[in-house]
């Protein structure tokens, strides 16, 4: 059978029709020739035009409909600040930011104090050690769970959690957080370690303050106060001024409120309150309890033992209030807290002991300390290093006085005992390079009094310096 050139015409453009549809102009234009050159009737140049020109909307309809379905496929979204590693879904309900902190530690110790037990207290000269490095990431799933998970080489000791907690944020204004975290006692103590003005925490705080515990805390607030309880079981091993304590419970509540925040300008005031109960690991009077130690460093991490030590055998619990104030007023502020405490006792005297600290830092670049949520920030550079300034400096001071001797009940059932009252100076120069890197320089001048004269006094002396990195 033999086909007429006009069918062969038609059946080429119903094919490049087909085939081409996105070419559909150009091949109407050339329907438009064949037509007026009388090639192809009108009839069959409507037929093929609508036919080319369906074909266009339909790869147009179909082209739409594939670039939904990529621009609707979920993606995230990677970060790198100051902040460390971020990672985000795109609809915001998983997150991830993955940070650290390393602090490098040197020291140039003189230890003169007399000490007539020669073998209760380590002595200690010049040292260099790591007295953190952390690394961690926390986050949140499913919009409302919250989670962290950070790990500290232990230099001094194993290699440990810090923190390693899962919260929920779900309810309106209340925050649940469980797990290995600070409970709510202290200014100083919350206020992080990479913030704090001094390279140390305070004898007071280091002593009374709870630290980090395995338990559950509910906390809620407005814009200007903060209220928070904790509860928590004891882990058999303790921190800081707790080493050896056995404890089998505690719980613990904290109060903020700040009558004035502003940017430069700021009033706070706390209080805490911690009862912890203890392992009845005594028999009687037995001597062998730690529950009943209390003791610090002279402000100076070195130091394996402390040269401020006593010891109030067969105490069952303990009750500590702590009460906290502070004001900015632009590059100048002033911080301190008190801590009493009460040990009970079985068959014995309660014990009383006290403590208390005031902080003033100056910054000479004119920057002020940040505040958010009840807890102290630090400074941040108006000018940083590597963007065309000297980032900031900052001065500070800090006197504390910690008092663990109370003459009553140490006259039953006490032991350990070496100093027994500390009045320890430390003053500093501080230097911002950025919002991650800062370099600390401390004087440190320890008078350790004993009101037993069968033991430690004297004064130590040590200047310290820290390189620091956080993100």
């Amino acid at each position: 059978m033999k086909l007429k050139p006009t069918s062969l015409l038609i059946a080429g453009a119903l094919m490049g029709a087909a085939v081409l549809p996105v070419q559909a102009d150009p091949m109407v234009d050339l329907l438009k020739v064949l037509r007026d050159k009388g090639t192809i009737s009108a009839e069959d140049y409507e037929l093929l035009a609508n036919a080319a020109k369906d074909k266009e909307e339909q790869a147009a309809a179909e082209k739409e409909e594939i670039m939904t379905k990529v621009d609707s496929k979920p993606s995230s979204i990677v970060t790198l600040d100051k902040k460390g590693l971020n990672f985000e879904s795109s609809d915001k309900a998983f997150t991830a930011n993955i940070g650290g902190r390393i602090h490098a530690d040197y020291a140039f110790i003189d230890d003169n104090y007399f000490d007539r037990n020669v073998d209760s207290v380590d002595e200690f000269g010049n040292g260099a050690k790591f007295r953190r490095a952390r690394i961690g990431m926390e986050g949140t799933m499913f919009t409302d769970w919250t989670y962290a998970l950070e790990i500290n080489y232990g230099q001094d000791e194993a290699t440990e959690f810090t923190d390693a907690t899962i919260g929920y944020e779900g309810f309106e204004n209340v925050k649940l957080k469980l797990g290995r975290h600070k409970m709510p006692v202290g200014l100083e103590e919350l206020t992080s370690s990479n913030r704090i003005s001094t390279m140390e925490r305070s004898g007071p705080t280091n002593t009374f303050a709870l630290g980090r515990r395995n338990g559950l805390t509910v906390a809620t607030g407005g814009s200007n106060w903060t209220l928070t309880g904790g509860a928590y079981l004891g882990e058999g091993v303790e921190s800081d001024g707790w080493e050896g304590k056995d404890s089998d419970y505690g719980y613990a509540g904290r109060v903020t409120f700040a009558p004035i925040q502003e940017k430069e300008k700021l009033v706070h005031l706390g209080a805490s309150y911690h009862h912890v109960g203890f392992e009845e690991t005594f028999d009687g009077n037995n001597l062998g309890s730690n529950n009943g130690r209390l003791r610090a460093r002279p402000g100076i991490h070195f130091f394996n033992d402390r040269p401020v030590q006593v010891n109030y055998g067969g105490t069952e619990d303990a009750d500590t209030f702590g009460f906290e104030a502070a004001t900015v007023m632009g590059p100048f502020s002033l911080q301190a807290e008190y801590y009493t405490q009460q040990l009970n006792r079985k068959e014995a005297k309660d014990a009383d002991a006290d403590g208390w600290y005031a902080l003033a830092t100056y910054t000479l670049t004119g920057e002020a300390r940040g505040y958010k949520g009840g807890a102290m920030r630090t400074i941040s550079p108006k000018n940083p290093v590597g963007k065309g300034g000297f980032g900031a400096w900052e001065l500070v001071a800090r006197y504390d006085v910690l008092d663990i001797w109370d003459s009553s009940a140490a006259l039953e059932n006490t032991s350990g005992i070496r100093g027994t009252e500390s009045n320890i100076w430390t003053l500093g120069v501080n230097w911002y390079v950025n919002d991650n890197i800062r370099f600390m320089a401390n004087y440190v001048d320890a008078d350790i009094k004993s009101d037993d004269a069968s033991d430690l006094e004297g004064d130590i002396e040590a200047f310290m310096f820290r390189g620091q990195v956080a993100f």
